[in-house]
């Protein structure tokens, strides 16, 4: 299914919705944006399964939990209906299902969370966040080859880092948001290719300021 009809399945988590197919006189998408958001992540996924992560946050508010990612149901065509358990307890965040995915849909549940995250610490409308960072994918993103250590083994990956708003001069009073960098991991050898995000707020000395970090690692699946 094409990105584009993603967003009206749900809204929530369209935060990078991107058309399937570049337009007549308009550049190609970058490699950023094929790697995240046209790539099929989930053809690896064979049957219904829970993708298990980690998640860290270092910095104010340290705390460490848990996201599963269940892949509900495998459609003819290789897409799969997905739900989500983004964090417990009290830090839990309700996302609501999607279907026919053949994309990783984690990916997309993260960034809605960091940037609702944002916009609690910077006061600014996360719409504003969402709109830098989806052009970040088009012309500041950096894609390198990497590996990622994967049931004991180093496996090939991709790594692709981006800092959306280092250009923008209304953060230039704010560089711990103006240096945020965004780190993702993609290996095809991991079930699921999402191997691991991460999204760190450097911390500013001066000020007084401590690091923010948030990072989602890959640990394995359950039936």
């Amino acid at each position: 299914m094409p990105l584009s009809r993603h967003i009206a399945i749900i809204a929530t988590v369209a935060l990078c919705v991107l058309p399937a197919w570049a337009k007549a006189g308009t550049p190609p998408l970058s490699p950023a944006q094929i790697d995240l958001f046209e790539t099929p992540h989930l053809h690896n996924i064979r049957q219904p399964v829970t993708l298990d992560y980690s998640y860290i946050r270092t910095g104010p508010g340290a705390f460490t939990d848990s996201i599963a990612e269940r892949i509900v149901k495998i459609h003819k065509d290789g897409s799969k209906e997905v739900a989500f358990k983004f964090l417990t307890g009290p830090h839990f965040v309700f996302y609501p299902g999607v279907d026919h995915f053949s994309g990783n849909p984690l990916i997309m549940v993260f960034l809605e969370h960091d940037v609702n995250e944002l916009k609690d610490e910077v006061g600014i409308a996360a719409a504003y966040f969402r709109d830098h960072i989806r052009q970040a994918f088009v012309d500041q993103a950096h894609v390198a080859k990497t590996t990622f250590q994967f049931d004991g083994h180093a496996v090939p990956a991709t790594r692709i880092t981006l800092r959306p708003f280092e250009k923008d001069p209304r953060f230039m009073r704010l560089p711990e948001v103006r240096k945020k960098t965004y780190t993702f991991i993609l290996a095809d050898g991991v079930p699921g290719t999402l191997a691991e995000i991460r999204a760190v707020m450097p911390g500013d000395p001066a000020k007084g300021v401590p690091q923010l970090s948030e990072r989602m690692t890959y640990q394995g699946e359950k039936q």
